[in-house]
This record gives structure tokens, C-alpha cells and sequence, in this order.
């Protein structure tokens, strides 16, 4: 499969305006979550959380220049069962940003997000973790402290090709706009892809974006995040996690060919559920997020 080269600027139709949405988006979009920071190794990180106390925990991460909010239109159809919540790592969303990270760091601050958040007060927690956010997870799913009671991995080939790994992801400047509305216009999906669900897009780019002193915006995001992250055999980390694993995946993924999930299934445990979502690329939960609501239920029952 070949990697996607277009630059689809999804939100330019839309002139600053926030796109007609469906009920269920307008619901969920309603049950406001809890905004929290907590600090983790000298750094702020910020964590939205849903649900009570005392329930089942789960955890919710995003991928590389992403945020938290990337969740908060999935997050509330779990809340009924769960105390859920969704972390922005160091450099991205409402984080602090460091001199340099490591995918074992964002682990481990994961563990204190959790902690902090009352995910643990029933036990180990279920983790989820989306792309670049899938190494993390692998890693702290393979905690020796067990303090995972399963990971489902969103389509992320947990070998780091995508990662910080070639001369594409040097040091970079920030960027600023000069009005929200710019901003908008500017946003786009890495790897590129178009969009049918654009009201998602759209308040993905709106959470994206911070207005600085000055009065100018910028990406929430530190542009040389992946050049300074130091990278980790996160397959391995997988491999050797003492709970149950899951793997989810558009079925039109560049990420996720056929040949990396045949690695996969290879390389994972005997038995391990791989669930095809149809008709989505590789932000799933964008393209399909009913969908994928659904098949993390069915495997968060499952375990």
C-alpha cells in the first residue's frame, strides 16, 4: 500500500464555522468532562475524566500530536460503566512541554494520571491507546506492577515505523496564525486522509488550537516532540505484557497493511483478538467512531 501523499485541508469549506453534527455527537459532546492536571516528573499533564469513582477504570490515549479531546465523543458511551479517562502526554494538548520524552516516560505518566484520576480504586485498569499513543500503552500494559488489566492497541504497528525514526522528524519552528479562523483552514490528519465525519474534525482542530498573549494561535503541540522522543521496542514491550491484548484497525489503514498486521498476529500471543474495523483509514476514531465504540465494549466485556 502505497503512503498517502495528499493535502487535504478538510475544514476550508467551512469558513470558521463549526459543521453540522448528528445527535449522538451532540450528546456526547454535552456530558462535560472533568479537567484536571497533575504533575508527573517536573511536567503538568492535563487529563479530562468521565464517570464515578469506585467503577471499573479506564484509560484513554491519543496519538503523536494529538490530544485528549481526541476521546471526548467516545468517552461518555463508556462513563456508564466506567471511570474513564484521557491523558494529553507531555508536548501535546494542555500538557506541559519537556526538554526531551520518551515512550516510557509517557508510560509512567500514565500510571500517575491514573492513580490520580481514582482509576485504580477497583483494581487494575483497561487501556487504550491510539497510534503513536499504541507504545506507551504497550509499555505500561507490560508494567511489572500489573496494574493493567488488559490494553486494546488502536492501529498502531507497535514497531515504531511511523515513530521517531528517520530524517523526517527533525527539530521544527512553531507555527502561528493569525486568527482562530486561519488555523482551522490549516488543519489536517497525519497521515493525510480526507473526512466524511468533518464535525469531529473539526472539534479535534478547535481543541488544537491555543491563543497565545499576543494574540496569535498556534498548534497545541511542540513541533520537535518526535525528534526529541526517545524510542523503545514497543513490540516487544507487547509481547512480554502479563495481560490480554487487543488490536483494532481501519481496514483502509496505510499503517496497518497487510503485511504489518500479518507481523503482528506472528509476533503477539496465541489468540490474541484482531478486529477490523470497516470502511476507516487510520484514525478510527474519526472515520468509524460508533464502530468503534462497539468493538472496544465487546472486548472490554471479553477479558
Amino acid at each position: 500500500m502505497d503512503a498517502p501523499t495528499d493535502d487535504q485541508r478538510i475544514l476550508v469549506p467551512f469558513d470558521g464555522e463549526e459543521p453540522p453534527a448528528p445527535a449522538w455527537f451532540e450528546w456526547a459532546m454535552a456530558q462535560r468532562p472533568e479537567r484536571h492536571r497533575v504533575t508527573s516528573e517536573g511536567a503538568g499533564i492535563e487529563y479530562l475524566v468521565w464517570g464515578e469513582k469506585g467503577k471499573p477504570g479506564l484509560f484513554l490515549l491519543h496519538g503523536g500530536g494529538a490530544h485528549a479531546w481526541w476521546w471526548a465523543h467516545l468517552a461518555p458511551f463508556f462513563a456508564a460503566d466506567w471511570r474513564v479517562a484521557a491523558m494529553s502526554m507531555a508536548g501535546m494538548g494542555g500538557s506541559d512541554w519537556r526538554d526531551s520524552y520518551a515512550i516510557d516516560q509517557h508510560a509512567r505518566d500514565m500510571r500517575v494520571v491514573a492513580e490520580a484520576a481514582g482509576l485504580l480504586e477497583a483494581g487494575p485498569v483497561a487501556l487504550a491507546g491510539h497510534s503513536f499513543g499504541g507504545a506507551p500503552t504497550a509499555t505500561a500494559a507490560a508494567d511489572p506492577e500489573g496494574w493493567a488489566r488488559q490494553a486494546i492497541i488502536i492501529d498502531s504497528s507497535l514497531d515504531m515505523q511511523h515513530q521517531p525514526s528517520s530524517d523526517r522528524f527533525k527539530p521544527k519552528p512553531r507555527r502561528y496564525f493569525d486568527s482562530l479562523e486561519e488555523g482551522l483552514a490549516r488543519f489536517r490528519f497525519m497521515p493525510p486522509q480526507g473526512c466524511d465525519n468533518v464535525f469531529i474534525a473539526d472539534m479535534i482542530a478547535r481543541k488544537s488550537l491555543a491563543e497565545l498573549a499576543d494574540g496569535r494561535w498556534s498548534w497545541c503541540f511542540d513541533p520537535s516532540n518526535y525528534a526529541n522522543t526517545a524510542r523503545l521496542d514497543s513490540r516487544a514491550r507487547a509481547i512480554a505484557a502479563p495481560c490480554p491484548l487487543a488490536i483494532v484497525h481501519g481496514d483502509k489503514s496505510w499503517i496497518m497493511s497487510e503485511e504489518v498486521v500479518a507481523g503482528l498476529k506472528r509476533d503477539l500471543p496465541e489468540g490474541t483478538p484482531f478486529v477490523a474495523i470497516p470502511d476507516s483509514e487510520h484514525h478510527v476514531m474519526v472515520d468509524q467512531p460508533l464502530a468503534l465504540v462497539a468493538a472496544m465494549r465487546a472486548l472490554l466485556e471479553s477479558a
